[in-house]
Parts: structure tokens; C-alpha cells; sequence
């Protein structure tokens, strides 16, 4: 049970002032229920694997990298869904709890690539708290607010405080508030979890522009769900069905499914042989 003591009261009042600024007021139990269920993630594919077509609002999720040097991959594709949290409960700010350790030691936020990317830098709280137990706190405390858009935090999947109790009760407060908490544990799982569903994130090459085969394209993903605990079929399915590759277009700020990976894929062109 996370107990706050004066140092953590001091931050969680800083933190309701942030709040104030937006004029944003705490949500009530009616209004978990009444509002948005699902957040919309655009994409077909997605949207026939999980219940009520979309990612859960109220429920904790877990995203992943497959690999170390998948880390920036994992944490573009959680600002992917931050922009779409945000479209979700318009005006609302998204509060992000960064983590400077290892595996997180990738590069903070930009906000100029955060706007590039259709996240307004002004709806973002960033905090930075000293070790996992705070950081699981401010989520939790975030949560129980019920004004944010979405509540994120970097946690090494590793790390001792993330437990199952942890999980379960950063569930429960994102129920109770119908609010949608995203939790970034690096490279490795968070193992035995209340988490409703775990996204695996790999990079993925860029598909060349139909107009323009020297630009780059738009950043893409091969994307695996690990787990659902409800799922839209009900029924186990096999990892191919669980799996996909899809693009971020941030002039509409959707995901795109990207049907064939072979063909779509940039592929290195050999060097023109002269002589």
C-alpha cells in the first residue's frame, strides 16, 4: 500500500494545481460509466481482436520492446496512443511519469517532435519520480483524479514494486475513474499482472511515399498483443492473428493497418555498377 508522506503530499498538490490550469474538475462515478468506453485505435485489425473494438478506458494496459534497441519504438507507439487518448476526452491533460534509468535511458520527450507527432506539448504533465514506488503512487493518485486523458508511466518490468498487488490496484483506480493507464516496462514483461491487455512493440522499416520515394514515410510498427483478457472473439487464436503491422499518419492521427509487409516494406537497393 502505497502511504504518502509529506514529500509525496507536496507533489500530488503541485500536481492538482498543473490540473486547476486546465480548468479540469474530478470525474464521478456516473461519468465513468457514461462516457467513452473504448478508445478507438483505427486500425481493423486491431479492433476484431479486442472487446468493444477498441483499447479499454477504463483498465490498465501494458506496452513492451521486444528488444533494447526497440525502446524508442515502444515509447513512440505509447505516444500514438496518447494522441488518441487525448482525441478520446478532448481539453483533458495526459500526465506521463518519465523514468531516467535503465532501460529508459533512450532520451527524454521532445515536444516539438510530440507536436509533429499531433500530441499538443501544452495538455502534457510530465513528472519525474525518484523510484518505482513513487511512480506507481503517482499513477494511482492520478488515476483516482479521474481528469486525466490518460495516465503513462516508465517502469523497468523488473523492478520489485511491480507486483500483482501494484497492477491490480492501478487497475481498480482506472475502473473506478473510466480513465485508460498505460504502463511502459521497457524490454521485459511485467510478468503475473492485473493489466488487461500487453502490446509487444518491435520497429518496423518505413513504407516510401507514393509521391515522393526520397522522403521518409511514416513511422510504422510490427505490433504483437501478448495478452487480453477480453478479447472481441472469446476464443484462443493463433499468434499470426495476434499480430500486425501498422503506421502512425499524424495528419489524421490514426494508425493504419499495412496489409503486406513483404511488398510495402523499404528494402536496401544495391549500389548501380558502372564500368
Amino acid at each position: 500500500m502505497f502511504i504518502p508522506d509529506a514529500r509525496k503530499a507536496e507533489k500530488i498538490t503541485e500536481l492538482r494545481r498543473q490540473i486547476a490550469d486546465f480548468g479540469a474538475v474530478s470525474g464521478s462515478v456516473e461519468e465513468a460509466e457514461t462516457g467513452p468506453q473504448v478508445i478507438d485505435l483505427g486500425t481493423s485489425g486491431m479492433a476484431a481482436m479486442l472487446s468493444g473494438g477498441g483499447l479499454a478506458c477504463g483498465a490498465l494496459h501494458e506496452v513492451r520492446a521486444s528488444d533494447y534497441r526497440d525502446m524508442s519504438a515502444s515509447i513512440s507507439f505509447a505516444a500514438a496512443l496518447a494522441v488518441l487518448c487525448a482525441r478520446t476526452f478532448p481539453g483533458a491533460p495526459i500526465l506521463w511519469c518519465e523514468g531516467s534509468q535503465s532501460p529508459f535511458d533512450v532520451g527524454r520527450l521532445y515536444g516539438p517532435g510530440l507536436a509533429a507527432f499531433g500530441l499538443d506539448p501544452a495538455r502534457l504533465i510530465l513528472v519525474s519520480p525518484s523510484s518505482a514506488v513513487d511512480l506507481l503512487w503517482t499513477m494511482e493518485e492520478a488515476l483516482r483524479l479521474g481528469v486525466f486523458a490518460a495516465v503513462i508511466g516508465e517502469i523497468d518490468g523488473r523492478a520489485a514494486a511491480l507486483t500483482l498487488t501494484a497492477t491490480r490496484r492501478l487497475h481498480l483506480a482506472a475502473e473506478a475513474s473510466g480513465r485508460p493507464a498505460l504502463l511502459l516496462t521497457g524490454h521485459s514483461s511485467a510478468g503475473t499482472s492485473a493489466t488487461a491487455t500487453r502490446w509487444c512493440v518491435t520497429s518496423s522499416p518505413s513504407r516510401t511515399l507514393s509521391n515522393n520515394a526520397s522522403l521518409v514515410g511514416r513511422i510504422g510498427w510490427r505490433i504483437r498483443l501478448e495478452r487480453c483478457r477480453a478479447s472481441q472473439t472469446g476464443t484462443l487464436t493463433a499468434a499470426s492473428d495476434r499480430a500486425w503491422r501498422v503506421e502512425w499518419d499524424a495528419h489524421t492521427q490514426r494508425l493504419c493497418d499495412v496489409p503486406d509487409i513483404n511488398s510495402a516494406a523499404v528494402l536496401p537497393q544495391p549500389l548501380s555498377q558502372t564500368g
